[in-house]
């Protein structure tokens, strides 16, 4: 390589440097600790603080007619029904075999869900997730006296154990009914009718319809996106695409995240809970943590909506976000006497799953986050799952993925690996004119590119594996952040690729466990290094032997998929480098011969 060909690379890999320590938690976020290849089942913590910062809208009666219209019968302020829970609790459980929802009377809505094709910890016996909606259920309402999160409901089952019916009515006259039907899949209709049945109009005022908040899943990782908590919207007009809250979930709570500082956080900027609200009207709201997300999109779009943020509070100074929720916002009705309305509302409570996603529609799928890299994350988790499909091991599935990698891009690193090679054999005429003209560098630089042309050597070849290396690396780091294919999937000595391997944790002196592939990933690496023809004055070399280092720094605590797929990327350059070696070998001996 010459200097502005090492230049790039170094720069290329800072750049990917960067990306990466952008992506590692903020100073002081800690980590609850564990049981060796454990990971909790994921719970729900309402943010109860933030709640109560907004007063339910009082259910009033509507404002007598006009003068000239015909007189109404005077119109009784209905009195507010108490929110207590008097009676036991009742659950029903809907069921389609591959999830099951229990619906509770304490607040007619989703208590918990229980997803039976996902486990709960990496104990293959440790039976199925259940997401725990106890203290605030997934879908009630919110706003409407009488109709909260801890009145009592009727609720019975109905369609053979695929839905649940619940029902109330208020001292003021307003009758509550909902439908929850359980589609395939994760897919919930929930149909909700309001109905004055008293003789005079009532105003239904301003209300919400809640979506349980997720908490924080624990990680070995460390990297933000491995560990995350996020909260989506998409407007319904203006085209602006979805709404990604989760970068201000911090912010919103006074945080301050930087890759870099060391600096001691300043606890009392920090609050244990804050709101932030939105007035655009809203198609769907979505909350989610690493693996498992809630979407509700209402048929009618809502009036606007509210994403609470709470600080996990179980560790002292802990400073990341520890639960996130929503709420859509419907604008108050009248409802005169007799009359009724209803809203559907298409609900998505399960897996982050790509393909399940996609299905739903309108932009639901823009929840796995793929960004910029969409266009190559997404063929890239097809072909994944496609190949395991074939041979059932996700281990196997990347190793292979990476051969078919490779194989696409064999003619740019095998045109790149030979122009190397030439360069390598004109580098002592490049030296011989630096030295001819090394008081005249414009016209060295002249006289080097024209020697170049002459031989058909392009000085920027040598970038190329990088170049397409780091667009792939960088869209399987995003699959990883997002599919919960990988969660709990074993590959040889490795209990979960989505977690670094945390061999023997706790008894490694600094790091804290033994991780063998971003070892062996750093010897692969020194070993192209040195397979690699190359050029240059030995400085440069030295520095470019630094990076394995750096690398084994940056990747000794990622998810032991994203090292496989590095590593064996390696290994295939590698032998993609002996096969050429061995090809120029047998033409030399062929042409003594």
């Amino acid at each position: 390589m010459n200097r502005k060909e090492i230049a790039i690379v170094v720069a290329l890999f800072l750049a990917l440097l960067g990306w990466m320590m952008l992506q590692r938690p903020p100073p002081g976020a800690g980590r609850v600790p564990q049981a060796e290849g454990a990971q909790p089942a994921v719970t729900s913590g309402v943010p109860a603080a933030a709640a109560a910062e907004r007063p339910a809208p009082e259910l009033t009666a509507a404002a007598e007619p006009a003068a000239e219209e015909e007189p109404a019968a005077a119109a009784v302020e209905p009195v507010p029904q108490p929110e207590e829970r008097l009676a036991p609790e009742r659950i029903v459980t809907i069921t389609n075999g591959v999830a099951a929802f229990s619906v509770t009377s304490w607040g007619g809505a989703v208590a918990a869900a229980e997803m039976r094709e996902y486990r709960r910890t990496v104990d293959p016996e440790s039976g199925p997730v259940l997401l725990d909606f106890t203290d605030a259920p997934a879908f009630a309402l919110s706003g409407i006296p009488g109709l909260g999160a801890n009145a009592d409901f009727e609720v019975a089952l109905a369609d053979g154990g695929r839905a649940a019916l619940v029902s109330r009515a208020t001292a003021g006259g307003l009758r509550f009914e909902r439908r929850i039907a359980l589609e395939e899949g994760y897919r919930l209709r929930i149909t909700d009718t309001f109905r004055n049945e008293g003789g005079t109009p009532l105003r239904l005022p301003a209300h919400g319809l809640d979506l349980g908040a997720m908490t924080l899943t624990e990680s070995r990782a460390q990297t933000r996106g491995m560990a995350y908590l996020g909260a989506d919207t998409l407007a319904e007009h203006g085209g602006k695409g979805v709404k990604y809250w989760g970068k201000e979930l911090p912010a919103m709570l006074g945080q301050r995240r930087s890759a870099f500082s060391c600096a001691a956080p300043d606890m009392s900027e920090v609050l244990p809970s804050a709101v932030r609200r939105s007035d655009e009207p809203i198609a769907w709201a979505a909350v989610k943590n690493k693996f498992f997300v809630q979407i509700a999109a209402p048929e009618e779009p809502a009036a606007g909506c509210e994403v609470a943020a709470r600080r996990n509070m179980a560790v002292a100074r802990r400073l990341e976000v520890g639960s996130v929720s929503a709420r859509l916002l419907f604008a108050e009705k009248t409802l005169e006497a007799g009359e009724s309305v209803s809203r559907t509302s298409d609900c998505y409570l399960g897996p982050k799953k790509y393909d399940l996603l996609r299905a739903l529609g309108n932009h639901r799928d823009d929840v796995m986050e793929f960004g910029f890299f969409r266009v190559i994350c997404k063929p890239l988790l097809w072909t994944l799952n496609a190949i395991y499909r074939l041979i059932p091991n996700y281990g196997v599935a990347i190793i292979l993925l990476t051969a078919l990698v490779r194989v696409l891009f064999w003619p740019i690193t095998h045109k790149s690996t030979e122009s190397m090679k030439r360069m390598q054999e004109l580098q002592p005429q490049v030296s011989a004119l630096r030295a001819r003209f090394k008081d005249k560098p414009q016209k060295m630089n002249q006289e080097v590119m024209a020697l170049y042309r002459a031989h058909k050597v392009n000085p920027m070849s040598g970038c190329l594996p990088v170049l397409v290396q780091i667009p792939v690396f960088i869209a399987l780091f995003t699959v990883l952040r997002s599919a919960v294919e990988l969660r709990f999937a074993p590959f040889l000595w490795i209990k979960d690729l989505s977690e670094p391997e945390g061999l023997l944790e706790g008894m490694i002196p600094i790091v804290g466990a033994l991780n063998i592939l971003p070892l062996f990933m750093t010897a692969t690496t020194v070993w192209q290094q040195h397979l690699t023809p190359t050029g240059g004055d030995p400085q440069q070399q030295k520095m470019m032997m630094m990076m394995p280092v750096v690398m084994l720094f940056v990747f000794y605590s990622m998810p032991s998929a994203l090292v496989l797929y590095w590593s064996t990327s390696q290994c295939l350059a590698i032998a993609q480098l002996l096969i050429q070696r061995r090809r120029r070998a047998m033409a030399a001996a062929r042409a003594k011969g």
